[in-house]
């Protein structure tokens, strides 16, 4: 559902859209090590591979922060989401092994109503989509799971509270910002 909500000089969109955030574990460490120009470079051919990842998909970058992309997708589109982010895994393993670089994608994945503001997106959906995690691997969250066809779901493997789940593995669950699980779960 889409409402507009008309303020002074501003309009507002209300809608449900899958959010992914998609980040480069290990950045900082690598950045370190190497010249700015250089990682200028990675980051450049980083985000022309975002861009193409997201568009060959349906999805619309929002933007670039540093080593982090924003992107939406329709919500129907969670399959292709997924299939957005397993590529840049693919194509940010490349990019790094031939920069030399100790690179992993970390990405989480939801499906929530945010307000489109122009071309940016806020609310308690976005910032629940970076609450899901950090680090190298795939996270997507309960409503994001539902999204996915069935057969796309054996995969996933269930971590709580809140259910997010992690693509394969059982390593590094975040509990936001040093809080207990009990508390990271009642921001849900």
């Amino acid at each position: 559902m889409t409402m507009n909500t008309k303020h002074p000089k501003r309009k507002f969109v209300s809608t449900k859209r899958i959010v992914a955030v998609i980040d480069l574990a290990g950045f900082t460490k690598a950045f370190q090590s190497r010249g700015d120009v250089k990682m200028a470079a990675f980051v450049h051919d980083y985000y022309t591979a975002c861009k193409k990842a997201a568009s060959a998909k349906g999805g619309t970058i929002v933007k670039f922060m540093g080593d982090a992309c924003l992107i939406t997708f329709p919500p129907r589109n969670a399959k292709q989401a997924v299939e957005t982010t397993l590529n840049l895994q693919g194509t940010i393993e490349v990019l790094a092994k031939r920069n030399r670089l100790m690179l992993a994608v970390g990405a989480n994945l939801h499906l929530a109503d945010v307000i489109e503001l122009g071309k940016d997106i806020i609310g308690r959906g976005v910032n629940q989509t970076f609450l899901l995690g950090h680090g190298p691997g795939i996270r997507i969250s309960e409503p994001f799971y539902r999204a996915l066809p069935g057969a796309m779901r054996s995969s996933w493997t269930k971590h709580t509270p809140p259910a997010v789940y992690h693509l394969g593995s059982t390593e590094g669950i975040y509990e936001g910002l040093g809080k207990s699980p009990d508390a990271n779960a009642a921001r849900w």
